[in-house]
């Protein structure tokens, strides 16, 4: 499925979620199901805003390995131009991963991170409901 994510009309990325079957199970955002998210950037972005935006829709209290990987995480953003993408990838076999135009810049193996940072898209409090519809629910 896929969606754009627009930022006061303006389109800022195109995404896209691949998953093992659709539709998605219910638990989708468990550690036991394959999910990868593509978001292709139409502007450039620097960390800080990557940064702000996931802070503002990441649960408030995390444990602390919770919260140390997300720090990681957010450590290992790198400024993005028109055309570049970020993959965030989760596979049980190896954690997950974020990965910027093919190269891998983040991989965690930590239990629940999938869905701590997942959820920044898809999760109860997503950054655009709107983008999170059209990625679950896609119309055929």
């Amino acid at each position: 499925s896929s969606g754009t994510a627009t930022w006061m009309f303006f389109d800022v990325y195109n995404a896209r979620l691949f998953a093992k079957s659709l539709p998605l199970p219910l638990d989708f955002l468990s550690d036991d199901e394959p999910l990868t998210l593509e978001l292709c950037y139409l502007k450039a972005i620097s960390t800080d805003i990557f940064i702000e935006g996931a802070n503002k829709v990441l649960p408030k209290t995390l444990t602390t390995t919770l919260q140390s990987e997300v720090n990681r995480l957010h450590e290992s953003y790198q400024p993005v131009q028109p055309d570049d993408c970020y993959v965030l990838e989760y596979t049980p076999q190896i954690g997950t991963q974020l990965k910027l135009n093919n190269h891998t810049v983040f991989s965690s193996q930590i239990d629940g991170f999938k869905e701590v940072y997942f959820g920044v898209w898809l999760g109860e409090n997503p950054l655009s409901e709107s983008l999170k519809s059209s990625l679950l629910f896609p119309a055929y």
